[in-house]
């Protein structure tokens, strides 16, 4: 693992193919589940696997978690369900490829019966759900995140995606790891700007007390010796469905470009140092100027026309993943955006995600479902 910065030709990266666990959603289960809508399964898959394929096409080895489970051994396969089973399950006879599938797919209480993996019960039913499936897994990018040379393993404020962390590090195996362990700490608002610095955002999805927890020991190992933090403050009607992460307001294509979602200007921005924090009076487009370019390129999302901003803003204009110098991945439907960016020197390659942005809980797009592990 070796991450410079959110704008370092990307060579290594972990996705999750979409399969089976998105079959559990139902108009029932999509509360419990924290799921926004239900996708077309079929669309869905193809518009994943172009996806990862144009992640390939640009240079990146592509690691994908559903086939990556499949080499744990069943010991560690039994012993991550069991403690994840709202059921007393009988998983020794089980082969490991099934095993793999459960630790993702999650498991019925019907179908445990069926399996013969239970058998001492009073009533149960086709809904009730052993084990949970991961029905998030496909963003890899919010449980774990990596800063030079070190792991993060992210604390998800959604019940739903708390198992996800866990799992990433079985699979993963990294070789040093900062836990998080207080609050919420989440990869969708952790931007490294290389040199010991980063973006973080906060408030709507990471927390404070998460930032207070993994930040220091960041600084404790060496990897971070200032950090930019953003108080994130949702605008909409639906705090739940507004912004979400940082990188559903801004992203940064390059070292002298960003994109930006104008409400970030009235955002509290903060800077942390080993001697403390300070509240700074300037919009954060202006303070990235010290850390990114002077002369920095600010293509405001939709160009900042009120509904075209306002739309290509819910569409996920700014969640892009960086794959070569000037040169991104991005949904194809946010086209204003989209030619502002290729008018101030960035290529952007696009793919169809009318299915994929349909996911989560909040909308979801390119940088969700990558989990950067080599950028330099």
């Amino acid at each position: 693992m070796d991450l410079k910065s959110e704008f370092s030709p990307l060579k290594k990266v972990v996705v999750a193919t979409p399969g089976k666990e998105k079959e559990r959603l139902t108009p029932k289960t999509l509360y419990e589940l924290q799921y926004a809508e239900i996708p077309d399964l079929v669309e869905l898959k193809a518009e994943h696997d172009e996806f990862k394929r144009k992640l390939a096409e640009a240079g990146a080895e592509v690691i994908d978690i559903r086939e990556e489970v499949k080499k744990l051994s069943k010991e560690e396969l039994i012993d991550y369900i069991s403690s994840h089973s709202e059921c007393k399950l009988k998983l020794d006879y089980l082969d490991v490829e099934t095993l793999a599938d459960i630790a993702i797919s999650g498991l019925t209480f019907t179908e445990a019966v069926k399996m013969g993996l239970i058998k001492d019960y009073i009533v149960g039913e086709d809904s009730d759900l052993c084990v949970k499936p991961l029905v998030n897994i496909m963003f890899t990018r919010d449980p774990g995140m990596v800063m030079g040379k070190t792991y993060i393993m992210g604390k998800m404020r959604w019940e739903s995606r708390r198992s996800e962390p866990e799992l990433l590090v079985k699979v993963l195996k990294p070789e040093r790891v900062v836990k998080a362990e207080k609050g919420y700490f989440e990869g969708g608002d952790f931007m490294p700007l290389g040199y010991g610095k980063l973006l973080m955002g906060f408030g709507t999805r990471s927390s404070a007390l998460g930032v207070n927890d993994v930040l220091p020991k960041l600084v404790e190992l060496g990897e971070l010796d200032e950090a930019i933090l953003v108080r994130l403050e949702t605008p909409e009607y639906h705090p739940n469905k507004g912004i979400g992460h940082l990188d559903t307001v801004m992203g940064i294509p390059a070292q002298d470009v960003i994109i930006y979602y104008s409400y970030l200007d009235s955002m509290k921005v903060f800077v942390y140092t080993k001697s403390g924090v300070k509240k700074v009076e300037k919009p954060l487009r202006e303070v990235l100027k010290d850390y990114l370019a002077r002369d920095l390129r600010v293509v405001f999302i939709g160009g900042g026309e009120y509904y075209t901003e306002e739309r290509e803003h819910w569409l996920l204009a700014s969640n892009i993943i960086v794959v070569d110098n000037n040169k991104i991945i991005a949904y194809e439907h946010n086209r204003v955006t989209n030619k502002l960016l290729t008018e101030v020197g960035i290529k952007v390659i696009t793919f169809r995600g009318n299915e994929i942005i349909k996911e989560g809980g909040e909308r979801s797009g390119p940088r969700c479902m990558t989990l950067p592990l080599v950028k330099k």
